[in-house]
């Protein structure tokens, strides 16, 4: 199996248990945050649901628009995103894409490197293209330990 495959199959069921256990959180704890200083369920949805566009952009070597109007649309689609499964329905478009590219990616740029700025502190670090690919699989994986925790604030010790 090619590295790209696994990453897509690896992803998939990586975006599948962080929305089950995002269904599983009742309507009225949707929106809380702990502390009201961490992230609600729905916001990391969102950000999962987003998530596919970034890492394609990345992959794909798309320049990073970082203007205030490409932030705002950025902002009004995912706030667009009204409940877990719209967030989960717009994943799953978004990942059709994303796995369109890893598929069609070639061997040969799996030793690519980039520089971001995603080190200590938003230092500069680089990354080699399978830790790129890797991302929407790590991100989906954060979240979900992240929303299971939430579950355990108010009571839920359940598994999805």
């Amino acid at each position: 199996m090619r590295l790209q495959d696994h990453m897509i199959e690896v992803t998939r069921t990586a975006c599948e248990e962080a929305f089950r256990y995002a269904k599983a959180v009742p309507q009225d704890k949707i929106d809380w945050k702990p502390l009201d200083a961490g992230q609600s369920v729905l916001s990391m949805c969102r950000e999962l649901a987003k998530c596919p566009d970034w890492a394609h952009d990345l992959v794909s070597d798309a320049p990073a628009d970082w203007s205030e109007e490409a932030q705002a649309a950025s902002k009004a689609e995912m706030e667009s995103w009204t409940t877990v499964g719209q967030c989960e329905q717009a994943a799953q478009e978004k990942l059709g894409r994303l796995f369109e590219l890893y598929s069609g990616l070639p061997d040969a740029r799996l030793s690519e490197t980039k520089d971001l700025p995603f080190g200590p502190g938003g230092s500069m670090k680089t990354f080699t293209m399978p830790e790129m690919l890797d991302y929407p699989r790590w991100n989906f994986n954060y979240h979900l330990g992240q929303i299971a925790y939430i579950q355990t604030l108010y009571g839920d010790k359940g598994l999805y």
